[in-house]
């Protein structure tokens, strides 16, 4: 039997890999639905971790697409988070974090 990769799992290497600060599974909840944290979390999360992950972990966590880029663009703001690949994405939605 096979096994995927568990977002969280990978969301939480790369913040792990990222930050002296600890994290925890429920921290995942909060800095990916509101943007806000711990700022080297945000900078990993958003930055590190790919957008297919990403969108995997929103969908794990029940988070919807306009509370997902929306938590981005508030840790666009307050962290420098930067993805490129969710920039597009969201913009294919018509939700630009730009804005």
């Amino acid at each position: 039997m096979t096994t995927g990769v568990d977002p969280a799992r990978t969301a939480l290497n790369a913040i792990e890999n990222a930050s002296t600060v600890p994290v925890a599974r429920e921290d995942l909840l909060r800095l990916l639905s509101t943007g806000e944290g711990e700022g080297s979390h945000l900078r990993a999360l958003f930055g590190d971790v790919d957008l297919h992950t990403l969108l995997r972990l929103a969908t794990l966590f029940d988070i919807d697409d306009p509370t997902l880029v929306r938590a981005y663009a508030r840790a666009k703001g307050s962290a420098a988070a930067a993805n490129g690949d969710l920039d597009e994405y969201a913009e294919t939605l018509g939700l630009s974090p730009r804005k």
